[in-house]
């Protein structure tokens, strides 16, 4: 073998150590950073956002989200991402559903409403809430929970509502326990 080929092979064999040291690395520390939140992720079916799952026990409304990197910008459609797909019925449009939820300030991750603090589970005809929901939810299986990212414009707009300043985006985390469809 030549040297010129030596040189070659030995400049090939050090190229592929080090990609292969840098791509084993990058693994590790994607695995130790995601077991150490113990927070999964799962790719987002409409938008680009990813949220961590956050059932685990959840603090009070006025504190921040636990996992949640507050969503800086700007919010123009309703970004929707399955975290678990329920085996339950689906949801259609009109349903009345009971469900286990918690909502932040998109942009501060503050918490301003959940199931846990009314009792559990809450009762809900799509037709009477946000439209946010009423576009998020449907689609849903019954034991399923899904993120919903919701522009202003599909929230409480310029009105705000109890505890949301107006024009404020909103983050939902909805597991679905039940669903009576129309």
């Amino acid at each position: 073998m030549a040297k010129k080929d030596r040189i070659f092979a030995g400049f090939g064999a050090a190229l592929f150590l080090i990609t292969s040291s840098a791509v084993t690395i990058a693994v590790i520390i994607s695995l130790t950073s995601s077991s150490s939140s113990n927070t999964p992720t799962t790719a987002t079916t409409t938008g680009s956002t990813t949220k961590p799952k956050t059932s685990q026990k959840l603090p009070s409304v006025g504190s921040k989200l636990p996992g949640y990197t507050p969503d800086t910008k700007p919010v123009t459609k309703l970004e929707i991402q399955n975290i678990q797909i329920g085996k339950g019925a689906v949801v259609k449009p009109g349903a009345t559903v009971t469900a286990d939820y918690i909502g932040a300030i998109a942009s501060t991750g503050i918490i301003f409403g959940e199931s846990a603090t009314s009792g559990g589970p809450q009762t809900f005809s799509l037709k009477n809430v946000i439209q946010g929901w009423q576009l998020g939810i449907p689609g849903m299986r019954v034991g399923g929970t899904r993120a919903l990212l919701i522009p202003s414009a599909l929230g409480y707009g310029s009105q705000g509502n109890n505890g949301i300043p107006p024009n404020s985006n909103l983050f939902f985390e909805v597991t679905i326990v039940k669903a009576v469809n129309p």
